[in-house]
């Protein structure tokens, strides 16, 4: 999504120079500029049709573009248009000052009835948007056409100042509010949210991309069967985490905001990841804040020292617990709750039944590139050696790359070149392989987990939640840390490890593949390892854990208590 933005950015600003020039460059010939023009500003009223700001450059360039383009073919004989174009164009220059005037106070929502007055729908930042947008079309339009231009220009002039004078009235009014009050808040919502009566909120910042990390949480807190409101912190999330729930959303952009959003009868506050926003809320000590991450690893940052900032954290298992001391951590004993992993309540335990004649199945799941090349456990530089070797073997390949994978272009390729390893061997009659969205996409973890006999995994939380299968597992090492992989990663003594240059694989694959179900040298060792890290909570247990815990924050006394124990199954229907 990041880099589609970036080129449609690039391609829009582009196009509006490409305007400018012409309209410079090409007297007497006007139509490349309007076309031009018209393509970029219709293209923003498309896909951005409620943003004020938003691909603020090119706008401002594609109405400066009219504008020349009208002074050269007309000259004053138009001043209204070119009245009009002015004002248009000095708005668009400055459209980020008036969004964040007009948006004071305003805070947009999914999924929550909020009533709002006729005057205040007129003057939100989705209403105001949308007639700045419809005036830039509708500017180009009345330029290119000069047929009934003494009606057209007039009315043009008439209706970018009432346009402008509107949403100038409206940026005052904020301005102004923001005088009186110096933390306003949005009192619709605020009303539509103690209306509500959530026990508990989920708070969720992040980059692009990340919106997987809370999407594997939501059908768990609903499962809790009481109220509760997300928090979103960036607008760039919003649709993606709307797609997965019918939960209210509230995007809150502002710190000052979120300590009078949140009313009375909220207990605690969960979090999917440590993003530098959570200690805007973390700050507030009304609330019992619960750290939950988006996976159980022994990567760096599921024992960040950043943990101690909350009242509690989650873990699935006593790895979860012992890896922050490990690791000079020294977080309370009472912050930690073992819960196991609610998403693994739908895995298949034990050998998985194969038709006659059906070749193995095997996971290949790369975790991503990381922030920096120091936290870089991903194999998908070897990927390509663990693909052909499987292939080799007659294996069913279902290859599930991490959500990041987009964001780096050299690991981008790599993904690119087994996918397209796997789609050669399918069509030349090999097994129906996975990849791309039916394994991404289309199914989850938990689908791909219960459709493999094997995996080969890097340090993630994947490795993880496969162990819960028991099932054999296979690592990468391509950090070449070897013989103190195990030591620093405790989740490998389950594993056969890979060496990096790949020398051992065919052993490996010895094991994965051709020992019989359940009787491989390491399947003593995984189910140890496996109740260490994932506890021994049946899968049938493992949403009502989830559920009691959660509810026993926001209790009457939400006071530091003994892990919770399995409790009765519970049905949850999983979108």
């Amino acid at each position: 999504m990041k880099r589609l933005l970036k080129s449609q950015t690039v391609r829009l600003t582009a196009a509006a120079v490409a305007a400018v020039a012409a309209a410079v460059a090409l007297p007497g010939v006007s139509w490349p500029t309007y076309l031009l023009a018209f393509a970029v500003l219709a293209t923003v009223a498309r896909r951005h049709r409620e943003g004020i700001a938003s691909m603020r450059v090119p706008r401002v360039l594609a109405a400066l573009a009219v504008l020349i383009e009208v002074w050269t073919d007309a000259g004053a004989a138009r001043w209204p248009v070119l009245v009009a174009g002015a004002l248009l164009t000095c708005y668009l220059a400055y459209a980020d000052l008036a969004a964040k005037a007009i948006g004071i106070g305003h805070l947009d929502t999914v999924n929550l009835e909020v009533r709002r007055t006729r005057r205040e729908r007129l003057t939100s930042p989705a209403a105001i948007g949308t007639l700045v947008n419809a005036l830039s079309v509708l500017y180009v339009l009345a330029a290119a056409v000069p047929v009934a231009a003494a009606v057209t220009d007039p009315l043009l002039l008439a209706l970018a100042l009432a346009v402008l004078a509107w949403t100038g009235a409206t940026a005052v009014a904020g301005q102004w509010r923001l005088r009186r009050d110096p933390h306003p808040v949005d009192a619709a919502v605020a009303a539509a949210v103690e209306a509500l009566r959530p026990r508990f909120a989920v708070h969720f910042a992040g980059t692009r991309l990340s919106e997987y990390q809370l999407k594997m949480w939501l059908p768990y807190f609903e499962a809790v069967g009481d109220p509760f409101v997300i928090i979103v912190r960036e607008r760039h999330l919003v649709k993606g985490v709307a797609e997965a729930t019918t939960a209210p959303i509230v995007r809150v952009p502002a710190q000052s905001v979120l300590d009078r959003l949140l009313p009375a009868g909220v207990g605690s506050c969960f979090y999917v990841n440590h993003a530098v926003k959570n200690a805007q809320l973390v700050k507030l000590d009304k609330f019992l804040h619960v750290q939950l991450m988006h996976g159980d690893s022994d990567k760096p940052i599921s024992r960040s020292p950043v943990s101690l900032m909350y009242d509690r954290v989650f873990v699935a298992g006593q790895a979860g617990v012992d890896r922050y001391r490990t690791h000079g951590v020294d977080l309370p004993v009472y912050k930690f709750r073992r819960i196991g992993r609610p998403q693994l309540h739908e895995i298949q335990v034990g050998p998985r039944t194969r038709a006659p004649g059906e070749p193995p199945a095997v996971l290949y799941a790369p975790t991503w590139a990381g922030l920096t090349s120091d936290v870089d456990y991903s194999s998908l530089a070897q990927g390509q050696q663990i693909v052909e070797a499987l292939l080799r073997r007659g294996a069913r390949v279902i290859f599930r790359a991490h959500p990041y994978t987009a964001a780096n272009k050299a690991y981008r390729g790599f993904a690119a070149e087994i996918r397209a390893l796997l789609a050669a061997d399918a069509a030349s009659g090999g097994p129906d392989h996975r990849w791309g969205p039916r394994a991404e996409r289309e199914a989850t973890l938990t689908d791909c987990i219960n459709a493999a006999d094997a995996a080969v995994c890097d340090i993630s939380g994947t490795a993880s939640d496969w162990l819960y299968c028991a099932r054999p597992l296979a690592m990468t090492d391509p950090r070449g840390i070897g013989a103190g992989y195990a030591e620093q990663f405790p989740l490998a003594r389950a594993a056969y490890l890979l060496e990096p240059d790949g020398a051992n694989l065919d052993e490996v694959l010895d094991e994965l593949l051709d020992r019989p179900p359940g009787l491989d040298a390491l399947a003593p060792v995984r189910a140890e390892v496996r109740e260490y890290y994932l506890g021994d909570i049946a899968p049938g247990d493992l949403v009502a854990v989830f559920r009691d815990a959660v509810k026993d924050t926001y209790a009457p006394a939400a006071a530091p208590a003994a892990t919770p124990g399995p409790a009765p199954a519970v049905q949850l229907e999983l979108r």
